[in-house]
């Protein structure tokens, strides 16, 4: 089995970007950057010294490994573009099955990091969970062994398997993180900092990961408290929005607190 050494790495947003510096960073030769955004393409080959090109139809064949870091709506109109045919070809993508791939070559999987990345934040990537799937037990080895070098949680999932952590993200990231948006609007209006409910944050989460989520819930809702409730109903009259949202997550979080009360 032939170690993979050298990768293109096709997309240079967020995600190929940071798995391309963290590769490069890590010894392996990153043979070319390929991408649509010039600004964006050229900066990322001048990190990790690689030639780049804006064609797909121009990527380089014979390489160990193309990494298809791109938006999931657009893999079904560059995906044939790209000129492979028996290449170790990969997606980044939490909700796309790696069958999606088999049309464009013989070797295909799937190398999907479980974290959220931003261009502006740097970010070391050993404790990221990298989910790994491949039509074969030898790919599936290769790209085991790729994300061994990269994080120590490296573990084999299937497409199905990946969706659902997918949906599970977005509830504990995506969904998460506009709540912070809400919460941040609602303490602007009152001439409030953000700030103050970092340690809030900080220590739910953590809390959540130690503990588990269910017996970390705590709150109005928790406690069925419709006083206070109707309080904050009150005071979020004039945002509509939030309040039906606080009113949707309140209901849901009183009824799965009974489900786990009838439990006992």
């Amino acid at each position: 089995m032939k170690a993979i050494e050298n990768i293109v790495i096709i997309g240079a947003g967020n995600v190929g970007s940071h798995l391309a510096v963290a590769l490069h960073n890590k010894g392996f030769t990153i043979s070319q950057v390929v991408g649509r955004r010039e600004a964006s393409v050229i900066a990322l080959a001048e990190k990790v010294n690689a030639p780049f090109t804006l064609s797909f139809e121009e990527v380089e064949k014979g390489r160990d490994l193309y990494i298809v870091a791109l938006p999931d709506q657009a893999m079904d109109m560059i995906l044939p573009q790209l000129p492979l045919s028996d290449e170790l070809l990969v997606h980044t993508s939490g909700s796309v099955p790696m069958s999606l791939l088999s049309p464009y070559s013989d070797n295909v999987g799937v190398f999907y990091p479980l974290q959220t990345f931003t261009g502006q934040r740097e970010m070391e990537l050993n404790d990221v969970p990298f989910l790994i799937e491949a039509n074969r037990i030898d790919n599936e080895n290769r790209l085991l062994d790729l994300g061994r070098m990269l994080s120590e949680k490296v573990l084999v999932v299937n497409s199905t398997q990946r969706q659902a952590l997918h949906i599970a993200a977005v509830f504990a990231c995506n969904f998460s993180n506009h709540m912070y948006d809400i919460a941040g609007k609602i303490l602007e209006e009152y001439q409030l900092d953000f700030e103050l409910l970092s340690p809030l944050i900080t220590e739910t989460a953590a809390k959540a990961v130690a503990l588990g989520p269910e017996k970390s819930q705590t709150g109005p809702a928790r406690r069925n408290d419709m006083k206070i409730i109707e309080e904050h109903l009150g005071l979020l009259q004039d945002n509509m929005a939030a309040r039906d949202l606080y009113k949707k997550i309140t209901e849901s979080i009183i009824d799965q607190t009974k489900q786990a009360d009838d439990k006992l």
